[in-house]
């Protein structure tokens, strides 16, 4: 009785992920909101009644994609601490920054940020969930006198790492994963400097 139900439990993952799969495909292919039910079943070999079975619409499907990046998405950013109290952010390596590995793994669905966000709000869910992992996750300052807003820093934070990373999808992920983890790691250890050196620009460019 359990092989069975093991069986039947690996048959449903499997038909969900082949649905999903099938969901990024189109996208790739036209818009998210002119995709059909039918489309995604003809694409991924299934009938209309296998896919209601276990999704009520299309949007059901959008959502429960939406909800396994963003699974992955926290397992990634938490890896460096996973096992730790504390984060030496001097001695990270890239190998202990697995965000990139982790959008590179699913390129065929962070591309579509290139011309569009792909599944509608979801821009919004990755990058709230950046803010709500940094707020809630990690003490900024733990035992310091400081005059900076917690929120404002964590949304700075949040925000820098998401333009890096929609930045690097925009380029075609040219620069390797693990190149753009060591980057990433560089951002969060520079200090700036106390004065800066102006260029000598024609300020006429500038509108």
């Amino acid at each position: 009785m359990l092989l069975i139900h093991a069986v039947e439990d690996r048959r449903i993952r499997r038909t969900k992920r082949n649905l999903k799969r099938a969901l990024i495909s189109l996208m790739n292919e036209k818009g998210y909101r002119s995709i059909t039910v039918t489309y995604i079943v003809d694409l991924a070999d299934y009938n209309r009644t296998t896919f209601y079975r276990h999704y009520q619409d299309k949007e059901e499907l959008a959502n429960g994609l939406v909800d396994d990046m963003i699974d992955e998405l926290t397992t990634a950013f938490r890896f460096p601490y996973k096992n730790n109290n504390f984060v030496k952010v001097d001695a990270l390596s890239p190998s202990n920054v697995v965000i990139f590995d982790h959008i590179l793994k699913n390129a065929d669905f962070y591309k579509l940020w290139k011309g569009s966000e792909g599944i509608p709000g979801f821009q919004e869910k990755f990058i709230n969930t950046l803010i709500k992992l940094h707020k809630n996750d990690i003490n900024y300052f733990p035992n310091q006198q400081t005059d900076i807003n917690d929120d404002y820093f964590i949304t700075y934070r949040a925000y820098g790492v998401w333009g890096l990373i929609v930045n690097w999808i925009k380029d075609d992920f040219k620069t390797p994963s693990h190149d753009m983890a060591n980057q990433l790691i560089r951002i969060i250890n520079y200090h700036p400097l106390r004065e800066y050196e102006t260029r000598n620009i024609d300020k006429t460019f500038i509108r």
